[in-house]
This record gives C-alpha cells, sequence and structure tokens, in this order.
C-alpha cells in the first residue's frame, strides 16, 4: 500500500505541473516478474545542488514523498570536501572519501605522476583544474589506485549506463568499467542550411547504444547559442549558453534534466537486462549558481523593491522552474519502474552531490566583469597544466601577492596549492589568508589531517546553530581531503559567503552539506535510518542490500537497511 500510495503522489505532482515537462520516450506495457528474493538493480537519481533546504523551500513534491515512503535519512549529509560535483559523483560509486579515492577538489596536484606535463616550462607545477577533465584525464587518476567502482559489480549482471549532460560528472559516475556505457554532451554539430543554420549540442561518450542517433534532427540534440536572461549580472558570472543544462524552450530538443531522464526510460526501454542507471540531473545547480540558489530573485526583483527589474525575464533559468523541473523528472523515473515491473528488483537512491550556499547581501566577494564567464575568474587563480587564470578577483590579491599560490579555488570555501610547501611557507601563506574577508579559520595540511592554525573568527558566524555545525563537523569535513593531492591550505568561511558566483558549493556549509540521502524500492520499507548516514556509505549501503560482497576496503559504513 506505500507504494501505491507513494505513486499516486507522483501522479498528482505531474499533473499539478505548471510547466512542460513531458518527455518524448515511453516505457513498454509492464510485464509481471516475480519479487527477487534481495533487489538486482540500482537506480541513482541525483539532483545536483539539491540540498534539504532547497527541497522545503520549493516543495520539490514526488522528492518528498520518496523521503515519506522509502527509508529516509534526516540526519544525512554530504559528509566531505571539496563538495563539489567533480568530486561527489566518484565518492558515490567508490564508497571511498575524497582523500582516498585520487583527487579531492576542482584542485589537483598530480602527486601520483598520473597525467603528462602539459607545458614546456614549470609553469603549470603539475598543478591542473580537475573539472576540465575528460575521461582521459580522470580515468587514469582513477585506475592509479586500483578500486573497483559501483558498475564493476552490477556488470555481471547486467548492462550499466551513466547519463549526464555534464561531462566530468558523468566519468566520476560511471568510473573506467569495461563493458557500460557513459552518455554525456560534448561537441557540436551545425544543422540547417545557410543563412538558416543553427548550432546543436551533440551525444557523446563510451559505449554509446546503436539507437542512440546522433544526426540533424534528432531528439537527442539540443541548441546551442542560447542566453535567455542569463546575461546580465548576476547570471552573468555563469551563464547558460546552451540548452545542455537547462531544459531550453525548443520542443522535441528539450536539454537538461528532461533529455537526462528521456534517454534513461529510453534505456530502460530497449534493455530489458539492465542493471544499473546512474543519472545525473544538473538543472537545479545551474539555476544556483547563476541567481544565488535560495535567494533567486524571481521575477526579476534583484533589487528587492517589489518591481520587476530584470529585461527579458525567462522562468526556465530560475529556481522555481528548475526545481519543478527536476522533481517531475523523479517522478517519472519512479513511474516508469512501477509500469515496466521493475521497482521491486531495484534500488533507488535520490540524493545530491552537494547543497548551495546563497551569497547574502555584502558577503559575495567576486568580481563582476562586462564578459560572460567571468565567475571562471573567480574560482581559479594560477597558470595550471590545463588552464590560465592570472587576474583574482580584488578580495583574494592579498593572498595572490604574497607570492606562494600555485593555485588556488575558492568558492564558498578558499583552497590553496603552494608554490612552497615548506612548514614556514605555508605558515606565512596562511597568515595571510587569515586576513582575508569573512575568513573563519585557516587550516594547514599535515599528512592525513589538517591542523588548525589561526583562531576561529567566531563573531563571523551569525547564530548558534552555525557555531555548532562548525564545532561538530569542521574538523571532519576538512580532514577528507587531507592527501598530497589535496590543498595545502582551506580556508572555510560563514553560512552566507561566498568567493565565485552568487550561488555555490564548496565548503562546510550546513546549506552546501545537508543533502537528501534517501533509499526506495527493491522491497524496503518506509521506516527512516536516523544514524548520520553520508555520501560515502552509500556505495556499500548498496551492496550489502544487494547480497554482494565487496573486493576491496571502503571509508562508508555498510548500513543495514530496513525491508517491508
Amino acid at each position: 500500500m506505500a507504494r501505491r500510495r507513494l505513486l499516486a503522489s507522483f501522479a498528482l505532482a505531474g499533473m499539478a505541473a505548471t510547466v512542460a515537462l513531458a518527455g518524448t520516450q515511453g516505457i513498454a506495457s509492464a510485464k509481471p516478474k516475480p519479487t527477487p528474493a534481495k533487489p538486482t538493480k540500482v537506480v541513482i537519481i541525483l539532483v545536483d545542488a539539491l540540498s534539504r533546504e532547497i527541497v522545503d523551500k520549493y516543495g520539490m513534491s514526488n522528492v518528498q514523498a520518496l523521503m515519506d515512503v522509502g527509508v529516509d535519512t534526516p540526519r544525512g549529509y554530504l559528509g566531505h570536501t571539496g563538495s563539489v560535483t567533480v568530486v561527489t559523483h566518484n565518492v558515490i560509486t567508490s564508497g571511498l572519501l575524497p582523500k582516498h579515492m585520487g583527487w579531492t577538489n576542482e584542485g589537483y596536484r598530480d602527486s601520483l605522476d598520473v597525467l603528462p606535463d602539459r607545458k614546456a616550462t614549470n609553469a603549470g607545477d603539475n598543478l591542473f583544474i580537475s573539472s576540465n577533465w575528460t575521461s582521459a584525464e580522470m580515468f587514469p587518476v582513477q585506475n592509479k589506485l586500483g578500486y573497483p567502482k559501483l558498475g564493476d559489480y552490477l556488470a555481471k549482471s547486467g548492462g550499466v549506463y551513466t547519463v549526464s549532460p555534464k561531462a566530468y560528472a558523468a566519468y566520476g559516475f560511471s568510473g573506467d568499467v569495461p563493458g557500460t556505457t557513459t552518455i554525456t554532451f560534448g561537441g557540436t554539430v551545425t544543422c540547417g542550411t545557410a543563412p538558416n543554420t543553427q548550432r546543436y549540442r551533440i551525444p557523446v561518450g563510451i559505449n554509446l547504444p546503436s539507437w542512440l542517433d546522433t544526426t540533424c534532427g534528432s531528439r537527442w540534440l539540443v541548441e546551442r547559442d542560447k542566453g535567455y536572461d542569463t546575461l546580465q549580472e548576476p547570471a552573468r558570472l555563469y551563464p547558460a549558453l546552451d540548452d545542455r543544462y537547462v531544459v531550453g524552450d525548443e520542443a522535441g530538443h528539450q536539454g537538461g534534466d528532461v533529455w537526462a531522464t528521456d534517454l534513461s526510460l529510453r534505456i530502460m526501454q530497449e534493455d530489458e537486462d539492465w542493471s544499473g542507471l546512474f543519472i545525473s540531473l544538473p538543472g537545479v545547480d545551474k539555476a544556483a549558481h547563476m541567481w544565488g540558489g535560495v535567494n533567486d530573485p524571481e521575477g526579476g526583483d534583484l533589487d528587492g523593491d517589489g518591481q520587476p527589474d530584470v529585461i527579458g525575464y525567462n522562468e526556465l533559468t530560475h529556481m522555481e522552474y528548475a526545481t519543478a523541473t527536476a522533481d517531475a523528472q523523479v517522478g517519472r523515473i519512479m513511474d516508469a519502474l512501477e509500469e515496466s515491473g521493475d521497482l521491486d528488483d531495484t534500488v533507488v537512491v535520490l540524493t545530491a552531490d552537494h547543497g548551495s550556499v546563497a551569497a547574502a547581501e555584502d558577503h559575495f566577494h567576486g568580481d563582476f566583469e562586462p564578459v560572460n564567464d567571468y565567475g571562471l575568474w573567480n574560482w581559479y587563480y594560477g597558470d595550471v597544466e590545463n588552464d590560465v587564470y592570472l587576474d583574482p578577483q580584488e578580495a583574494l590579491k592579498p593572498l595572490v601577492e604574497e607570492g606562494n599560490v600555485g593555485l588556488s579555488y575558492s568558492d564558498s570555501s578558499i583552497n590553496v596549492w603552494l608554490k612552497d610547501q615548506s612548514p614556514e611557507a605555508a605558515a606565512a601563506t596562511a597568515e595571510v589568508m587569515a586576513t582575508l574577508p569573512d575568513v573563519t579559520a585557516v587550516w594547514h595540511r599535515n599528512g592525513d589531517h589538517f591542523d588548525r592554525v589561526s583562531p576561529v573568527r567566531w563573531e563571523r558566524m551569525t547564530s548558534p546553530g552555525e557555531r555548532a555545525w562548525f564545532v561538530r563537523k569542521a574538523q571532519e569535513l576538512v580532514d577528507t581531503q587531507a592527501a598530497d593531492y589535496g590543498p595545502d591550505l582551506v580556508a572555510t568561511l560563514p553560512d552566507d559567503t561566498t568567493y565565485s558566483v552568487h550561488g555555490d558549493h564548496g565548503g562546510i556549509q550546513r546549506s552546501t552539506q545537508q543533502i537528501p540521502i534517501v533509499f526506495a524500492g527493491g522491497g524496503l520499507s518506509s521506516k527512516d535510518l536516523h544514524s548520520e548516514v553520508r555520501s560515502v556509505d552509500i556505495m556499500p549501503t548498496l551492496l550489502r542490500t544487494l547480497g554482494i560482497e565487496p573486493d576491496a576496503p571502503m571509508d562508508g559504513v555498510a548500513y543495514k537497511l530496513p525491508m517491508g
């Protein structure tokens, strides 16, 4: 009965949606299937940047229904830094903390000597920006440490598929698992006859299915060169320039979350023997970065005077639309599993790769310039092997001018890879770092942990809850990226502060750490798990639920999920 109530709520949520979100690919009629002793299939639905705060504010009814009738984890949290996309997708499907999986953040020092130097000089210093990686860089780093991925286990019983419009998310999720399929976006094709031509993004990946048409006119192509209302502040720092991360307005070629869900439903239809499906939905993340997350001025009221003041306001780039879209896709996936008869044989995980910090007035420390994607210059500083950013925001200049920064990555924390890693040089840089706006503490890596090397600025934390969270979690979270390839120094920031774009990830804040982690389907009950479940616990918990003995140790805890 619980499952029927769940699916009824999905149907009602879909009927109440204020946006047209129907997909183009269906599911075959249900066939009676025997209930297995243990489930054999896994679906992970990852809604990028979905904090519990966002679920509640925007009333995401399908996500809330899943929490109600699945195994929710009310005390669950992300459990690591950097709390960023390029890290967490791999944490979830490896069961390892960042300090044991090969990279810890968007910055990376090649201490494992995996990637070739790209520069003839020493300018790069073996430092990389990991979100620029393709599979050609990410897979060798994963493989260097030799750990199995979730797909390695699932591929023994059926097809394993990863679908994500965001390439580095896709490859982190999937890993280098022989025979599995990864589908993402890349490249461009121009369709039509001049002067009526249009550029489209096309699907790329690994082991693409034969039915995936990538030619002009295919449903799976999505429009490029579309800015909507995002070519203005604050969205211009990281604008939507096509329909890869947003749904878009071209019927039959919807992108973002709808594209990923349509592909996933088609996979279920084409391969009845699938065993794993990892789906990453990017729409909420994009809207949150552009418009400040829960501070999004819906309707265009940027100055808060009650009057629309955004030229060309378009709802489809904003948080209300993005959350409704993501929520509808959760419902579509769950309905498809029920209709195909696979739900009792499938453990569904609903989670996120991080939450979203919304910068308060006077607590945004990035710069604005009339250039699209200028937020990249706020995020990164350094002449690294695979990019160059040498124009830091004003707030970061004292740190850069100190002269020892090889690479910095700044979001809702500040992470620094030093040129000179000696204790004396690190101490001098840390001293400057502690003077930067809104820094609450500075931490120096010491082997497998970080030492706090500055006083805690308690007065910069504005509530007892924020201070209590810092006491309980700051050391634990910072320590998860204590590895030679991780940052040498980390500065933590308050709940409402970013150095990059108006809504961001990265740090220890509750709004980026408190994410949904829900297990459903597979004969599970609606009894909640009240342990402090983390992202790193998802893989060992899945293996235990499926009755699979792991081949290698993991950092995560294998929780016993209550059965119905």
